[in-house]
């Protein structure tokens, strides 16, 4: 099996980890290469946390967490590029 990839905010990089949901079988986390020293985090969810944290805003595509360095994504399955 090739090593997949995700297109994700323009751009495509190594994955590193899938993880999956154990009742589902669906996708709930990526995590991929962005340089031989950093990863980035992507989790399932259709919501993200506003920047005043009080809220939470319904999401349809790759969106980065207004304060630590991850993002959620309604479909993580599509960003996989295989």
């Amino acid at each position: 099996m090739k090593q997949p990839k995700i297109k994700i905010f323009g751009q495509i990089f190594n994955v590193i980890l899938i993880e999956f949901d154990k009742k589902t079988g669906s996708v709930k986390k990526i995590v991929y290469e962005i340089n031989e020293h950093h990863h980035q985090t992507v989790f399932k969810s259709n919501e993200m946390i506003t920047k005043s944290l009080n809220s939470k805003i319904k999401i349809q595509k790759p969106t980065r967490h207004p304060y630590h360095d991850y993002a959620n994504a309604p479909d993580l399955e599509r960003l996989l590029i295989t």
